[in-house]
């Protein structure tokens, strides 16, 4: 690949990685020496973590990543489709803001190859090459389907001929490692064949702390061993990078988020059911519904079936009003929607917004009790981004990017519009701003 005047440059979300595992490795018996070697010793971090989005969900965080935009301007609330009775099948909201526009966009814009594999939030994207996070069942069928979603059409199944099956809903290490493999195939076939003298700009996305973490918590000895190995697996990528590109390249790497050990879980549903505003057929499923709280870990989105409905607005300001009174309901905070908006920048179109206290997780059953001590995952996020445990990581390096320089005061929003100035263009739609001009 030519060497070209404007870097490459490569963004790798790790989910859910908190700075403290690189900066504090030693304290947790953590062994991450290519991260420490690249980013650390030779590049420009974040010791101190940057703020991130709310809810700190992996979804509507990844989308402030590559808009540099809050949810409440890019519209995307939560990972999930809001979905009470089911019609949707458990869908997320696997596709890009429609408000506001992205990185690959403006890469492409501006004589950027635009490359993704995996990154959320990524269906519909304008990349020159996209192969987006989306899935159905698990099956060969997903790679039909992601095949019909992929830019241009046809991508995965080429791919597919030399790589074995994409790992579309596979979040483990294994899922992982193949995910960047299908990043260097890209990388190595289309773009180095095709782009000239063009730079490019590559996403990327690994999942498997984030998957194990959930389930063990978020020191748990399986999820510290998953971090060591994705290590070893970003050393080997970066190291190919870099041979690819002749030097001529910078990589970001970020987390979404941070994580923190859950309590148990708490359920407002069912005291909506109880005061009758949601209906249950003889299978226990959703048959209607008048209010309904949706998850997004430690917050949730209520929404009212008729905002109009001043009864059914009384029933749940009651229960609402109770549960914020309760020093043991998990409740930290009742916003309504427009509170939600100009106090946390999220989305303003649900009529009520809970936010917990940390270790309380929202969950969306509708019988039993309110509480359940047993959570339903060990570890979670989604919780106030002013918690110091959700802050997110951010590491820098590469061509003309200063070494051994810490950044205070960032946030996730600032991430696109950074990325955009070592680019050589501005997003003009960014919330965030340039954090190496300010940190000068």
């Amino acid at each position: 690949m030519n060497k070209t005047i404007r870097p490459s440059v490569v963004l790798v979300s790790i989910d859910a990685v908190k700075p403290e595992f690189i900066f504090d490795s030693e304290r947790l018996g953590l062994n991450l020496p290519n991260l420490r070697k690249y980013f650390v010793e030779n590049g420009t971090h974040a010791s101190r973590g940057i703020k991130s989005v709310f809810p700190t969900f992996t979804y509507p965080c990844h989308q402030s990543i590559i808009t540099g935009t809050h949810p409440g301007t890019h519209g995307i609330h939560t990972n999930y489709v809001f979905d009470p009775e089911g019609k949707h099948l458990k869908a997320y909201n696997w596709f890009v803001s429609e408000r506001v526009q992205n990185l690959w966009h403006y890469t492409g814009k501006n004589g950027y190859v635009s490359v993704n594999v995996g990154f959320p939030t990524s269906v519909g994207a304008d990349a020159d090459y996209n192969i987006p996070e989306y899935w159905r069942d698990g099956t060969s069928l997903d790679s039909k389907i992601l095949d019909a979603v992929s830019r241009p059409q046809g991508l995965v199944r080429e791919a597919e001929k030399e790589m074995g099956q994409y790992p579309a809903t596979d979040l483990s290490l294994k899922g992982d490692e193949k995910r960047l493999k299908f990043s260097s195939w890209l990388l190595e076939n289309k773009v180095a064949s095709g782009a000239g003298n063009n730079p490019f700009f590559l996403t990327t996305y690994i999942a498997a702390y984030d998957t194990v973490a959930h389930e063990v918590g978020t020191y748990g000895k399986e999820a510290l061993e998953a971090l060591e190995k994705i290590d070893q697996m970003l050393g080997v990528f970066i190291g190919r990078v870099h041979e690819m590109t002749g030097g001529n390249v910078v990589v970001c790497v970020v987390s979404d988020h941070g994580m923190l050990d859950n309590i148990g879980d708490i359920r407002p549903n069912t005291l909506f059911a109880r005061d009758g505003l949601i209906k249950l057929d003889e299978n226990g499923s959703v048959s209607d519904w008048k209010a309904w709280c949706q998850r997004s870990g430690g917050s949730g989105y209520i929404k009212l079936k008729n905002s109009d409905d001043s009864a059914v607005r009384e029933k749940v300001e009651v229960i609402l009003t109770r549960l914020q009174d309760d020093k043991d309901s998990g409740i930290m905070e009742v916003l309504t929607g427009r509170q939600a908006f100009a106090k946390r920048k999220c989305v303003s179109e649900f009529d009520y917004v809970l936010v917990t206290k940390p270790g309380y997780e929202i969950q969306e059953q509708t019988q039993g009790n309110y509480f359940k001590s047993e959570p339903t995952y060990m570890a979670q996020h989604g919780y106030s981004e002013t918690f110091p445990e959700m802050r997110a990581a951010f590491f820098l390096e590469g061509v003309n990017i200063p070494k051994n320089k810490d950044i205070n005061g960032m946030e996730l929003v600032d991430i696109a519009p950074t990325l955009a100035h070592i680019m050589g263009f501005v997003i003009p739609t960014a919330e965030g701003r340039n954090v190496l001009e300010d940190n000068a």
